[in-house]
């Protein structure tokens, strides 16, 4: 089944995608192994809690994870859950308050499963992601003068953490950047979305995703939308249906056309523009109308 898969992609991949590109692609599937599970194999009381957790159902999983924790005191999967739901009730967050009675019980069996398992990434990260949301966004990077209490600090030594864990663990990486991202240090969000996309390429089920996360960065505050386009077309490989991917393209070209016309260069600005509008899947969006009325300029100015 895999190897079918794999074909198929790769065939997709061929029409769009450079040979170099589909070939580093091709190793990448064929000798991928299966994802790591943190823990074994699934427990079903577990699997309950996840689906649970994952419908809002907050409550009811952390009824359920109770019971489980009770049974194996010893399951950082379980603890970690436990932190998520936990992170999930606290609702709005103020920065200048200490931590809500919800974040303190999600910092509590975050701590857990990391003391259980030292390895438990997910933890790590869900630690990350307890302080981040208390991180204003500004452009700044770490300083030897800063508190150690500090939530910056400590959501960057959590992520940190979790990436020397297990730096092929995709969603580690992820969660960095977006935090170094927001916080203003692209070159090095860069490095950890590409870090990301490299991981999450050997998993079919997952990869589209993490391509889109890349593109998005490259896209908006990279400025690079040649490479955004790259990344986007990557995603579609393997979700060749999937009209909001179209519709990012099309803004990709969109927005290199509009930017061709800006400089009156028109026949390149119109190939991009024709294209994008071939391309849009929600022609009522602003970057589809704004392209529609851009070409509709040109095709003015061309008959002058």
């Amino acid at each position: 089944m895999r190897v079918r898969l794999t074909r198929v992609l790769l065939g997709l991949a061929l029409a769009t995608l450079g040979c170099d590109r589909i070939q580093a692609l091709k190793d990448q599937l064929v000798a991928s192994p299966k994802p790591p599970n943190q823990e074994g194999g699934a427990d079903p009381e577990l699997e309950a809690v996840k689906n649970l957790y994952e419908g809002g159902r907050y409550d009811e999983a952390l009824s359920t994870v109770a019971a489980v924790i009770q049974a194996n005191p010893g399951s950082a999967e379980a603890f970690y859950y436990k932190g998520l739901c936990h992170l999930a009730r606290a609702g709005e967050v103020d920065p200048n308050a200490p931590l809500s009675e919800e974040e303190s019980a999600s910092l509590e069996a975050f701590e857990r499963a990391l003391s259980t398992n030292p390895r438990h990434a997910p933890s790590a990260i869900g630690i990350g992601d307890l302080y981040s949301r208390r991180v204003p966004a500004r452009r700044r990077a770490r300083a030897a003068s800063d508190d150690p209490q500090d939530p910056y600090v400590l959501a960057s030594a959590a992520y940190e953490k979790a990436v020397g864990i297990d730096p092929k663990l995709p969603e580690a990486q992820q969660h960095y950047a977006r935090f170094l991202e927001r916080t203003g240090q692209l070159d090095l969000a860069e490095g950890a979305y590409k870090a990301s996309v490299e991981a999450a390429a050997v998993v079919p089920e997952i990869a589209p995703d993490y391509y889109l996360a890349y593109g998005r960065f490259l896209a908006g505050p990279r400025d690079r939308l040649d490479a955004a386009l790259e990344q986007f077309q990557l995603a579609q490989v393997f979700r060749a249906d999937d009209p909001g991917i179209q519709q990012e393209i099309a803004i990709v070209h969109s927005r290199v056309g509009i930017r061709h016309f800006e400089k009156q260069e028109y026949l390149l600005a119109e190939e991009k523009l024709k294209k994008a509008d071939s391309l849009f899947t929600d022609r009522s969006s602003p970057d589809a109308q704004k392209t529609t009325a851009t070409l509709n300029e040109l095709h003015s100015i061309r008959r002058r």
